[in-house]
């Protein structure tokens, strides 16, 4: 009988002990909201073609919610190619945009291809249609970095800067395996080899220092991380 007593008082202890653990070790993160109906529904919808296998080396292409002046995503969900509709659930009121963007292993943004804002919104779900999006890392690139930042110089005023177009429809073709105009012996994209490409070079390194243009402060290191990336493991034509 007392062996019997004991054993059901350290049951009864253990239990005791395992829910206190439980209520108070915190074994979840601190900022998630458990209750399950407090927060925003996002449903993106659209076709989205060209991610494929491209974003396997520490890139990830996503649906995320960010807080305003911060780069690192709340929130984020994968997706993947040929993602008709993808879901964001309990996303905190307090985020500032909801985009569908590159991010990389820490959740970082890279490059921002669509974006909602969230700011003043007075429903509990948000229907962010993205259209149809190439998301492969070239189109990424060409869209928010060439379009945006190098056509200026590079094609849009009818000069192209050495000779480069970079205009959307011209800037595969004026990259990938041709000769190098500025640098002798280098392409201004070796497939495989961001270290024998002159485009990389310009935005990450001093290459163009003794040029009529620095282009080296044009993009953040992670931007041009991503260009590393794109050359290194995409797969070409």
């Amino acid at each position: 009988m007392r062996s019997s007593y004991l054993f059901k008082f350290g049951v009864a202890v253990a239990a005791c002990v395992v829910a206190t653990g439980c209520d108070d070790g915190k074994i979840y993160p601190s900022d998630v909201d458990l209750s399950g109906d407090s927060g925003i529904r996002v449903v993106m919808t659209g076709t989205i073609s060209g991610a494929g296998n491209s974003y396997d080396t520490g890139y990830t292409l996503a649906l995320a919610a960010f807080n305003e002046g911060n780069e690192f995503a709340v929130v984020s969900k994968t997706v993947g190619d040929g993602s008709e509709s993808v879901e964001l659930t309990n996303v905190s009121p307090s985020v500032s945009s909801i985009e569908l963007c590159v991010i990389n292993s820490l959740r970082k943004r890279i490059l921002t291809l669509v974006s909602v804002s969230v700011v003043g919104s007075e429903t509990d779900r948000i229907n962010f249609d993205v259209g149809d999006i190439d998301a492969s890392p070239f189109s990424a690139i060409n869209r928010e970095i060439f379009s945006t930042t190098c056509v200026q110089c590079h094609g849009a005023t009818g000069h192209a800067a050495a000779g480069l177009d970079l205009q959307p429809d011209k800037a595969y073709e004026m990259l990938v395996n041709v000769p190098s105009t500025v640098v002798e012996g280098m392409a201004r994209v070796s497939p495989g080899d961001a270290s024998a490409s002159t485009l990389w070079h310009a935005v990450a390194t001093d290459l163009s220092s003794s040029w009529s243009f620095h282009h080296n402060n044009l993009l953040t290191s992670d931007q041009s991380a991503f260009i590393e990336n794109w050359i290194n493991n995409s797969q070409y034509d």
